[in-house]
């Protein structure tokens, strides 16, 4: 691999005000990659994350499975990226397909019926736990944080 991943974070929300401002402030990335299948399938949803670019990142999107493989190429050769996922399964996967990540920064994983709420802006069901508990069993290290300046907290707590 020849980035350097200097953020991977799930958010469902993927970019928006705190990965925008605050941990692209904090990380300095040279790319946002939004690796998330439904937005790289939606022209409008792709512009829109596009969009977002400055003249200090850009922003690119791929799928899940090939984030490994894009972020492989000679191209992307001392990049600074910050990744981006919008949920723990899109983690495991590239993971599995590749994608040598060893920190997972947990943002919002939003309620729905069945998941239930674990701290103000993430809430989880068995899946996600499922999945949480796959990273950590490769010695991936999983830890919620809303913004830079907040504690990290280890996702085992919750698990």
């Amino acid at each position: 691999m020849s980035v350097h991943f200097v953020l991977t974070r799930i958010d469902d929300r993927l970019i928006h005000g705190q990965v925008a401002v605050g941990w692209v402030k904090a990380t300095t990335p040279d790319v946002l990659l939004v690796a998330d299948d439904q937005v790289l399938q939606n022209p409008m949803q792709r512009s829109l994350m596009e969009i977002t670019a400055t003249p200090a990142f850009e922003v690119k999107v791929c799928g899940v499975q090939e984030a490994a493989e894009v972020c492989d190429r000679a191209e992307w050769k001392g990049k600074r990226v910050l990744l981006l996922f919008s949920s723990a399964r899109d983690v495991t996967r590239a993971v599995a397909a590749g994608l040598p990540v060893r920190e997972v920064n947990v943002g919002g994983m939003r309620y729905s019926p069945g998941k239930r709420q674990i701290l103000k802006a993430v809430a989880i069901d068995q899946q996600d736990v499922a999945h949480f508990k796959q990273l950590l069993e490769k010695n991936i290290r999983v830890s919620i944080q809303m913004v830079p300046t907040d504690e990290p907290v280890d996702i085992r707590k919750y698990l």
